[in-house]
Parts: C-alpha cells; structure tokens; sequence
C-alpha cells in the first residue's frame, strides 16, 4: 500500500532518504532552475526548510547518528560538500551550514553535471564522485 506523505504540484521532489531513527525524511524541492533542502516527518506534514546555500543544493544524506545532514551545494560555479546539524527531537536545524569541502578549481571538483553525483555518509567516510577536468588546445601536425 503506498500513502502519499509530501506533494506539491508547483514542485518536484528527489533524494527522498529516512532518518537513521526513521522519523524524519530529508529530500529535495526543485522550481525553475533552484532547489531547496526540506525535512518532513515521516509520518507527514509541515516541510521544514534547511537554510540554502547556493541555487542549487541537491543529495541531501543523514550522518549515521541521524543528529547531521550532508548535502551537495553549487556556490561561486563549483559544487562542495556540506553540513547541518538537526535536532531531531524539536524536528529543527541547529545554526549555520557549515562547509565540509573546499574544491574550488578544474583540477580536482564535484561534477558540475550533477544527477550521475553520489553521496554516501559512514561513521567517520564520506564517499563522493569526483572530476579532474581540463582544457587543452592541441595542434594535429602532417593533417590533410
């Protein structure tokens, strides 16, 4: 049997993912080119917001002990990793997002074409695809 929790036709909604204690679900809004980071009960009901960082926050993930939330987020053109604390008792986010990653060249970045992206969260891991993108110009000597 399968009973709608969190819908919207305005919005579409991804990366649904329970909480470790199974009473809070963490998922993606997208409109118009931006998305947004909510938590619901998992039983339904008010969409909490998860402060934004950049127009694009996508991969929301719990830590293991349910009191963290990861997520990727596109700020100044490169995606990072990042986290927020939740009170999963008060059903609320504590302080600021703070930056787990730092990745902020070519050389060694979080995919800008993000679905393809993973995040996994362990005990003391993080797990993340990554790129190493560069530019080249190269000249084809002897072509006819």
């Amino acid at each position: 049997m399968a009973r709608k929790i969190a819908g919207d036709p305005r919005y579409e909604l991804w990366q649904p993912h329970f909480s470790p204690d199974g009473r809070w679900i963490v998922f993606e809004e997208t409109n118009a080119g931006d998305s947004a980071l909510y938590v619901i009960p998992a039983k339904g009901g008010t969409w909490i917001p998860i402060p934004a960082r950049g127009h694009w926050d996508d991969k929301p993930r719990w830590s293991p002990d349910g009191k963290t939330i990861y997520y990727v987020s596109e700020t100044h053109g490169f995606f990072n990793v990042w986290g927020i604390h939740f009170d999963s008792t008060r059903g609320v986010p504590l302080g600021k997002p703070f930056q787990v990653t730092k990745f902020e060249s070519p050389n060694l970045m979080i995919p800008t074409y993000i679905p393809p992206v993973e995040l996994s969260i362990a005990k003391d891991k993080l797990v993340i695809n990554l790129a190493d993108v560069s530019g080249s110009v190269w000249m084809l000597e002897n072509v006819q």
